[in-house]
């Protein structure tokens, strides 16, 4: 389906659905509606994976001045529209702005034909360099729109100081990962800080899916929740 007939599709009355939105891991992602959550296989997974994440995506708000990016949906056809978090034609009188719009066909789940968690790594490092650069923190959460405030895996980078740091902090703390330090069972959390630096970021994603895996689900079980370094730091 084209844009032109996915919005020909909205003027003669079809369904949309303000839909939260997984990773995409695997050829599938989740989505999450007022009717339910669903899972799907995309036509298109590298161009969905390019652009959620990276600040262009539309947002909704959570609590605690949190965003998290969301799409249209039309369940009905397996339809996704993903609109752009900022409207072209500067200069431009108001009424002339256009926001972009992006479709995104959808289709039943089909199992994938590699480990979804190896594009899961990726994804996170990547979303972990561009919230850097955006001034950004972001949380990897339960999806949904009643998520619980744990588990979940914090990245930012912080400098206090003593120059930009790599800060990665999750609740329950993970055990057995290879990945991040064993702590006591009594403590509730672990975190861990290096010096931020290309190799630090490119690995991020390592330990948020390193974290995510203890939770005992599946990668698109997961949403990212972004804030502004200010209001963390205070």
């Amino acid at each position: 389906m084209t844009s032109d007939e996915a919005l020909r599709g909205i003027e003669q009355g079809a369904t949309l659905n303000t839909a939260m939105i997984s990773p995409v891991a695997g050829g599938l992602i989740r989505t999450w509606t007022s009717e339910g959550s669903r899972l799907w296989s995309v036509e298109d997974p590298d161009w969905l994976s390019g652009v959620l994440g990276r600040g262009l995506v539309g947002r909704t708000p959570m609590p605690n001045d949190r965003f998290r990016e969301a799409v249209f949906l039309n369940s009905d056809d397996g339809t996704l529209l993903v609109q752009s978090r900022y409207a072209s034609g500067a200069g431009r009188s108001e009424v002339e702005v256009e926001v972009e719009v992006n479709v995104v066909q959808l289709g039943e789940p089909t199992r994938p034909e590699a480990n979804p968690w190896y594009d899961m790594d990726r994804f996170l490092s990547a979303v972990a360099v561009s919230a850097a650069d955006r001034g950004e923190y972001y949380v990897a959460e339960l999806g949904g729109w009643d998520a619980p405030t744990e588990p979940y895996c914090l990245f930012a980078v912080m400098d206090q100081g003593d120059g930009p740091m790599s800060l990665l902090e999750a609740a329950p703390a993970p055990r057995g990962t290879d990945f991040w330090p064993e702590v006591p069972h009594e403590q509730p959390g672990s975190t861990v800080v290096a010096p931020a630096s290309d190799k630090t970021l490119s690995v991020a994603g390592v330990f948020v899916t390193a974290a995510i895996h203890t939770w005992g689900v599946a990668p698109w079980d997961i949403a990212l929740t972004f804030g502004s370094l200010k209001d963390l730091t205070g």
